[in-house]
């Protein structure tokens, strides 16, 4: 199979890439947990406000990260199964020529 060291380069790219935006997923969800205010949370304690929300409360940036972070990793994770699967594969098909035949 001639297309597996480059899916095995992808790979790693790709898991190097989703490392990366793992530390930047902590950085969002460490700001979600400091800034995050829900209208709805407020209003089911009945706590009312003079103003509105001011709209970075929301945090949709960093929720966009999370988001992004996640599919990422969903793709990262299926794409390793695939190619692990087929390295396994070769090996196996390369054991078993080197093997002498009883």
């Amino acid at each position: 199979m001639k297309r597996l060291p480059a899916l095995i380069k992808w790979t790693l790219v790709l898991g190097i890439f989703v490392l990366l935006l793992t530390i930047l997923e902590f950085l969002a969800l460490h700001d979600i947990k400091n800034e995050y205010v829900s209208a709805e949370i407020l209003k089911h304690l009945q706590i009312s406000l003079s103003n509105e929300l001011p709209r970075w409360t929301s945090t949709t940036g960093e929720w966009r990260i999370v988001t992004i972070s996640w599919l990422l990793r969903f793709i990262f994770l299926a794409s390793t199964i695939v190619v692990l699967t087929l390295c396994c594969r070769q090996i196996k098909t390369k054991e078993s020529l080197v093997k002498p035949q009883k």
